[in-house]
């Protein structure tokens, strides 16, 4: 009998495990919107096409043929999913099969996987058109996936069950990234799963508990709260006042309506309202003010000030002594004295601006108060005569009011003139002001004037001709543009003209002007001249008015250098002719006596061996340059300065010394060549140019161009011997994986030059490696190798100066000890090592149900073989069920 049952339960291993053999064990998922990649290991089975099934036993017979295509990459199969059917139509049951093969065998098997049994595409750029109001109804889904493999008219949300999915997924046009659900009543936060297996979940909330309007009930001392998404219980609801918790509260009206009893308030000013319903709380405290009642208001003078007192209810705070309010008289202030909760007084300053129908408000921490129509009126501002002298405007009158209130109104006699005057000056008797008046177009305007909305009857008023010179004219050629205010808009046919200096009259042009602008404007033509606050007279009708003028400012606009690079030339205008007129300062000294010669246009002096890069600043006859302009020199080669001529075969570092490697100019830029190759720049200043040659071949002949001129030639920089700085004491043997070991060092080879072994007493055991080349900075460079007395083991803790090899062998010993043995080049190195056998490392469960595998010890994830990967899949049916046990409690 225990014969039979041993090999009964032999038959059935063997069975488990040649079906096992053909489960495909997905190691990731890589998707977006227009392609799906599955990951697997190279020696395991792997997907060859999906069957996918609109219910839990039936095949989708509308559905377009599907395939994967495969490729190697290391250890690691990429297989692409290929279809013609669009994505937003990738719709099926969490029942779809998945056919497989093994790299070793050709028969497809397509009944061994479920779709669901591993990793699926995560759906991405997840929106929701809404959130769902506690009452439930539509919400509109867009985003990814939606539906790879769930349902499909059902998605699983948290406690909620099985919530439907509207629409006709046999519809060929149905889009699967636009779907449309429908929420029962309900609160608090959820989840949705887009998937039978519940592999991707995505949290959300109900919608925000609203507050649209407070009814305060004092007479009942109740307070009534409308507004959306209280749901039904009032256990769930917490409601805040000022953050005390209100006990006694009840959903008076589903969703829409909550009363709080046993509410008195006496006192005015804001109250903070919160509401939390299932743990949802409000998007933001509403604030909700008793507000004071004003009745009426006492009238004072506008020039003594006085007392206003103020009557109505809640104009004081009984239980909170120090609330004082704040009262505003239209957009005044008036000073607190004292109240009761029926009278308040306060007290204007004296001579304070006029007004009538001024609004009244008293504000507690923010709250204004309520008025049954109460007002109060100041005397009334008048206005008797207005004068005009040297661009002042001078009113004259009674009760008109402060600087700061007090509006001038500039209207056009005829034009298209509207300007608000705001900077006046009125008196302290409040009887006269005065204000600069603005450039106008014309000379005829009227005068409006306006305090605290109390408007006075209109003013017409004249002024005199203004100029303003616009322009500085470049000093060859030049022409000088001219702005005219206060002309007389009816009659604009004079022609105006110019004096400069003692030179004879220049006619101008016609003043013209458009219907928007503000002013007319001429042009006058200037004579070859420089520098500043030059005299001119200017003549327009009857009016001769005197003014000045500067010459433009000197302008660079490049530099050009000789031949022999001795002579530098500066392009531009604005330079005069004349070497007494100019000044040039290069880098805060005065080169002008290097000057060789000078047109308007551009001027020539010596270079000097002393120049650096810098700033040239040029002034003539008195006129600055308004932007500096920096002269930069051409480049000069010193040497390559790598130490004793070596580089880095893993990687090899030039570095160029110089000045002024940083030249912009295509001519003067600095290129290296390494074996007739281009490098890579690295870093780069002003003195040092650090490049990596791309050349693999050893020695590096470079050579460095300025330009297209060959300055350094034939350089011979030799490999450095490669350096182990890290050598593992003890390798990891993993009796599925084999041996593993990662080592550092300097100046590895290339791979192809590279030989490591693991030497046994019984054999000799070949690694396969991999190289990764570190990008070395200068700094670290040099110092390592100009400290060769240094020994290797201080130089151990900087990874930024070390390769790495990563050696592995799917081999694996019972031995303890071994010699590892590297051929780096024509190096050898050997070095005693321990083997310590390690346990199998398994695919493991992250939170999010993904399954996932790590080695230690810094060995190579993805080299899973045979058994391993047979292994990997009875844990991932492992991680499934408890997956599916934990999503089936949260639905209960």
């Amino acid at each position: 009998m225990i014969c039979k049952k041993i090999l009964f339960l032999t038959l059935l291993f063997s069975f488990f495990m040649k079906t096992l053999s053909q489960r495909a064990a997905v190691l990731a998922v890589e998707s977006n919107e227009t392609s799906i990649v599955f990951l697997f290991s190279s020696s395991g089975a792997y997907y060859t096409r999906i069957i996918f099934y609109e219910n839990k036993t039936t095949p989708r017979s509308d559905i377009k043929p599907n395939h994967f295509n495969c490729t190697l990459e290391g250890t690691t199969r990429y297989c692409t999913f290929i279809t013609e059917e669009p994505f937003s139509g990738l719709w099926s049951s969490g029942s779809s099969k998945v056919c497989v093969r093994t790299p070793s065998n050709s028969t497809e098997d397509c009944t061994t996987n479920d779709l669901i049994d591993n990793r699926l595409p995560a759906p991405y750029n997840i929106k929701f058109n809404r959130l769902p109001p506690t009452t439930g109804g539509e919400v509109t889904i867009t985003g990814g996936y939606l539906r790879f493999a769930g349902g499909p008219n059902t998605l699983l949300c948290s406690y909620l069950g099985g919530i439907p999915v509207k629409g006709n997924f046999s519809d060929p046009t149905f889009d699967i990234n636009n779907i449309t659900t429908v929420f029962t009543p309900g609160s608090g936060i959820v989840f949705l799963c887009f998937d039978d297996g519940c592999q991707n979940r995505y949290y959300f909330t109900y919608a925000r508990p609203t507050i649209s309007e407070i009814i305060p009930d004092q007479s009942k001392s109740v307070l009534t709260i409308n507004g959306d998404n209280y749901y039904r219980y009032y256990s769930q609801i917490q409601v805040y006042f000022d953050g005390i918790q209100q006990k006694s509260i009840n959903v008076t009206v589903d969703h829409t309506q909550i009363q709080v009893y046993n509410f008195s308030r006496v006192d005015p000013g804001p109250m903070s309202i919160n509401i939390t319903v299932n743990y949802v709380p409000i998007e933001k405290n509403y604030i909700y003010c008793f507000p004071a009642t004003v009745t009426s208001v006492t009238s004072v003078s506008n020039l003594i000030g006085g007392i206003v007192t103020i009557k109505g209810s809640k104009l004081s705070a009984t239980t909170n002594s120090t609330l004082i309010p704040t009262i505003t008289i239209g957009d005044q202030q008036c000073k607190f004295i004292k109240s009761t909760t029926t009278e308040l007084e306060c007290q204007l300053d004296a001579n304070n601006v006029g007004g009538k129908n001024l609004s009244v408000n008293v504000i507690f921490d923010g709250c204004s108060s309520i008025s049954s129509g109460a007002t109060f009126t100041y005397n009334i501002p008048k206005l008797s005569s207005a004068s005009y002298s040297n661009g002042i405007v001078t009113l004259n009158g009674i009760n008109l009011g402060s600087n700061n209130v007090s509006i001038i109104q500039l209207y056009g006699n005829g034009i298209n003139v509207n300007k608000q005057i705001k900077q006046i000056q009125v008196s302290l008797d409040e009887k006269s002001l005065t204000f600069t008046l603005p450039p106008l177009k014309c000379n005829l305007f009227n005068i409006n004037f306006t305090r605290d909305n109390i408007s006075v009857s209109l003013l017409s008023i004249s002024a005199s001709l203004s100029i303003n010179v616009v322009n500085r004219p470049s000093v060859a050629n030049g022409s000088l543009s001219i702005d005219l205010y206060y002309i007389n808009c009816s009659a604009t046919q004079s022609i105006p003209s110019i004096i400069v200096g003692s030179l004879p009259e220049n006619q101008c042009s016609l003043p013209s002007s458009t219907s928007t602008s503000e002013f007319y404007q001429t042009t006058c033509n200037t004579p070859y001249d420089t520098g500043i606050n030059n005299q001119f007279t200017f003549k327009y009708s009857s009016y001769s008015l005197n003014s000045t003028f500067s010459y433009a400012s000197p302008i660079i606009t490049s530099r050009t250098f000789s031949k022999d690079l001795t002579n530098i030339t500066i392009h531009g205008s604005n330079f005069g002719n004349s070497t007494t007129l100019i000044q040039v300062q290069f880098n805060g000294s005065d080169i002008t006596s290097e000057i060789q010669s000078l047109n308007n246009n551009q001027f020539t002096f010596k270079r000097l061996e002393s120049y650096e890069n810098g700033i040239i600043n040029i002034t003539v006859d008195g006129v600055n340059m308004e932007s500096q302009f920096n002269l930069t020199f051409p480049p000069v080669l010193y040497a390559i300065v790598n130490k004793d001529n070596k580089t880095l075969s893993c990687g090899g570092i030039i570095t160029v010394s110089g000045k002024n490697l940083l030249a912009n100019d295509e001519e003067f830029k600095v290129k290296v060549l390494a074996n007739n190759k281009i490098t890579t720049v690295i870093v780069s200043d002003e003195k040092t140019l650090i490049v990596r040659a791309e050349s693999k071949k050893s020695p590096l002949i470079v050579s460095v161009f300025i330009g297209s001129n060959l300055i350094l030639s034939n350089v011979t920089l030799t490999y450095l011997t490669p350096i182990i700085t890290d050598y593992p004491s003890t390798i990891n043997n993993n009796n599925k994986d084999g041996i593993s070991i990662l080592i550092r060092g300097i100046s590895f080879p290339e791979i192809e030059y590279i030989n490591a072994s693991i030497t046994l007493s019984s054999s000799n055991v070949p690694l396969t490696c991999n190289l990764q080349c570190s990008v070395l900075q200068n700094e670290t460079f040099y110092y390592y190798i100009s400290n060769t007395s240094k020994s290797v083991s201080n130089e151990n803790n900087n990874s930024n100066s070390t390769d790495y090899l990563s050696c592995y062998s799917k081999s694996n010993s019972k031995e303890i000890t071994g010699v590892l043995n590297l051929q780096l080049g024509s190096s050898l190195f050997q070095h005693d090592v321990n083997i310590e056998e390690i346990e199998s490392s398994l695919p493991s469960n992250d939170d999010d149900g993904n399954k996932s595998s790590k080695l230690s010890g810094g060995a190579i994830a993805g080299i899973i073989i045979g058994s391993v990967a047979a292994a990997g899949a009875i844990v991932g049916c492992v991680v499934y069920f408890k997956l599916i046990t934990r999503a089936k409690n949260s639905f209960k």
